[in-house]
């Protein structure tokens, strides 16, 4: 399968990893604008380097491209990719507007083509047992409670808000993702965010850090807190500021770190622990591809007009921090 990559960030290099390990995968064609970091990434697979995404679209006969770039960078793309191959791959989150969702998910829906958005823990297999337990008769989730407190991303459109949306809508959108994907739609938020404390970092107008409660449909409840301060993954700080706690009538599972190592606690079996996966890129890139090769998408566990479902979450919470003084704010999908 000819795969093209649009996008030379750090996201990049490990989707390349995890595409050699999968047989028949193809890298032919790397596109973004830094051309040595292009270069670098295009070395192992002798694959030709563009400058810009279209150009490679037209000269390369693709099936499947993988989109890896900044929330606030797309729409054209995913249009021209829509006319051009037959699978896409977008990393999340998939925009910084849910109106320009709604365009994209009409390009791709007249076209037919087959989507895969970057939620790559739903394929972990810690959360797909807590999703397992909570679809047990009687068992839902009731309470939910993550954080995401972390380093700052080096890249300086990470540290703009107009073009990142700020640590919830970027990286706790993986937690949000957890959440809907284990215990149902939320359908309401309210946040407060802070910020004046990191004044040593230039450009920098994203949140210091922000807390979110959400409700939702069935009645259940979770919260957040995300912020960047300068923490390592060490003894100092061993959940390496991530962590996520999903709690029903008769079950608690504890997930940690960036690969959410999971526990499972229950009355009954006392605790279990749920292995995790080495290369979880792997696992979610081998669905994707598969889907294309057999035309047949029930192994893509994040199609894109869910996604879009978590990206109004992350965007209603901005909404009542930023705009609202911390009021609830419906989620409009």
């Amino acid at each position: 399968m000819k795969i093209g990559i649009i996008g030379t960030g750090w996201v990049s290099g490990l989707h390349l990893n995890a595409l050699k390990k999968i047989e028949g995968a193809e890298v032919v064609a790397i596109a973004g604008r830094n051309e040595s970091r292009a270069s670098e990434l295009a070395h192992s697979w002798g694959a030709k380097i563009y400058e810009k995404p279209l150009s490679m679209l037209q000269n390369e006969s693709l099936e499947a491209v993988f989109i890896l770039l900044p929330p606030h960078l797309h729409g054209d793309l995913e249009r021209a990719c829509s006319e051009h191959v037959k699978g896409v791959f977008i990393e999340k989150p998939i925009s910084q507007s849910l109106e320009t969702t709604h365009t994209i998910n009409g390009y791709f829906t007249q076209a037919g083509t087959i989507v895969s958005v970057g939620y790559m823990n739903r394929y972990r297999q810690s959360v797909q047992k807590a999703r397992d337990l909570f679809q047990q008769p009687g068992n839902q989730g009731i309470l939910a409670n993550g954080w995401w407190t972390t380093q700052m991303p080096p890249p300086r459109w990470w540290r703009t808000f107009d073009q990142s949306g700020g640590q919830f809508a970027e990286q706790c959108t993986h937690l949000v993702d957890i959440c809907r994907y284990a215990m149902g739609e939320i359908v309401e938020v309210s946040a407060y965010a802070t910020g004046g404390f990191m004044k040593e970092v230039p450009d920098y107008s994203v949140d210091d850090a922000m807390v979110v409660n959400a409700r939702f449909a069935s009645g259940a409840l979770a919260s957040f807190s995300t912020g960047c301060f300068p923490l390592k993954d060490n003894e100092a700080n061993p959940d390496g500021g991530i962590g996520l706690s999903l709690s029903s009538r008769n079950h608690r599972i504890a997930l940690s770190k960036w690969n959410l190592n999971g526990t499972v606690y229950s009355g009954e079996n006392g605790e279990e622990i749920v292995s995790t996966e080495k290369d979880i890129f792997l696992v979610q890139n081998k669905a994707f591809l598969d889907a294309v090769a057999s035309n047949d998408t029930s192994g893509i566990l994040s199609p894109y007009e869910d996604a879009m479902k978590t990206l109004a979450v992350t965007l209603a919470a901005n909404e009542s921090a930023h705009h609202q003084n911390g009021a609830p704010v419906k989620v409009a999908y």
